[in-house]
């Protein structure tokens, strides 16, 4: 279930009512006083249809995947769930340009150094 950033959330409802799909988040606090929200997804996310149907408006979490930011550390990371990462095996990092230029975003929006 990704994390979502409070301003991602009207975005992705928007997105949701043109396909008459109700989405579900779950405050879980904050960071820096940036407000984060738990996206509930029961099954697969009703935004892929064999690719993302909403590409440019997903969230920074859809954005940065298979990297993994640990807010407790700062560390990030290669996701082991990744089908991909699990069939190529981990790669470094620099092998995921779009995804690491996503993170820089959000650690940005996270006031994150």
């Amino acid at each position: 279930m990704p994390v979502v950033l409070e301003e991602e959330i009207e975005v992705l409802k928007r997105e949701a009512e043109k396909i008459g799909v109700k989405l579900e988040f779950e405050p879980i606090g904050s960071y820096n006083g940036v407000k984060l929200y738990k996206w509930i997804i029961r099954g697969w996310c009703p935004f892929y249809k064999g690719k993302c149907t909403i590409h440019e408006k997903k969230p920074l979490a859809c954005r940065i995947y298979p990297l993994v930011l640990n807010l407790k550390t700062g560390e990030i990371y290669l996701s082991e769930k990744c089908l991909w990462v699990k069939v190529n095996g981990p790669k470094p990092l620099d092998h995921f340009p779009a995804e690491k230029e996503a993170t820089k975003k959000l650690l940005i929006k996270l006031r994150i150094k």
